[in-house]
């Protein structure tokens, strides 16, 4: 059955093995952490998992803009409580 509807849709690599990675793929965009989705996987170590899970270079990259806009505005909001407590400090 698969490997007919993989032929009717003009795609050569497709198993049932393939929607295991894509299912797997698609928990580690949603978030899930590595551990979580090897246990959903049956997988006892991580790098089993790994080879499953296959994210483009874009979205690495935007998993990272994103982490580094988080520290960003950690950092400027940490800083700007300093700023205000070293001046009311100066001000007593």
């Amino acid at each position: 059955m698969t490997i007919a509807l993989a032929l009717a849709a003009d795609i050569e690599r497709f198993s049932t093995h393939t929607t295991r990675h894509l299912c797997l793929t698609d928990l580690a965009r949603m978030g899930w952490e590595l551990h979580e989705i090897a246990t959903f996987a049956g997988h006892r170590q991580t790098d089993s998992t790994l080879q499953y899970i296959h994210l483009s270079g874009r979205e690495l990259a935007d998993k990272l803009r994103g982490g580094m806009e988080h520290i960003h505005a950690w950092r400027v909001q940490t800083l700007a409580g300093e700023t205000a407590q070293l001046g009311s400090e100066v001000a007593r």
